[in-house]
């Protein structure tokens, strides 16, 4: 499991998610639900003031490119955005993993099949997660990521997901009208 040095995991935090992760107490706990693999998993990933080794490795797995077989560290400042969601909308659902990690293999053949894969997706550094939340309504989940204002935010109301990943602060996808 690889990343890339030089690649900076931690950024100072938006004021809405630096808010909701002091609110949150001392233990940061993600609910996760892999549609491709069928794999659920509860995991405190940060307790104590610091991220817990083993339990980064088990959220590696949980979002790995499950077509490759292959996990990757995944950015801290990508998990604490995905518990930021679970905060920003109350639920105590499963976050339903589209794609986690993609290989760069994937991520050409992926890419080779639809417009909407990017040539250096944030997907391949382990940056970017693309998600769906149980009884959650797919622009309800983009307006809390955009309130978040953290990374990019792509909005995919035809399949049902929303991409945020901890790259520059940007948004796409179709106008939402509310």
């Amino acid at each position: 499991m690889a990343r890339p040095s030089g690649l900076v995991t931690s950024s100072p935090k938006s004021a809405p998610e630096a808010d909701l992760l002091a609110a949150a107490g001392d233990a940061r706990t993600l609910r996760l639900f892999n549609t491709h693999t069928g794999e659920h998993a509860k995991i405190t990933y940060w307790a104590e003031g610091k991220y817990e080794p083993e339990a980064m490795t088990e959220i590696d797995h949980i979002l790995r490119d499950h077509r490759a077989d292959e996990a990757y560290r995944m950015a801290p400042d990508l998990l604490d955005l995905m518990y930021a969601m679970q905060l920003k909308l109350d639920t105590s659902e499963e976050l339903n993993i589209i794609s986690g990690y993609r290989s760069p293999q994937t991520n050409a053949s992926l890419r080779a099949k639809s417009k909407g894969v990017a040539k250096r997706s944030y997907h391949m550094k382990g940056m970017a997660v693309d998600i769906r939340v149980p009884n959650r309504n797919v622009g309800k989940v983009y307006d809390a990521a955009m309130d978040l204002r953290v990374g990019g935010v792509g909005y995919y109301p035809r399949s049902d997901f929303v991409h945020i990943d901890v790259g520059p602060v940007r948004r796409w996808g179709a106008a939402r009208h509310v």
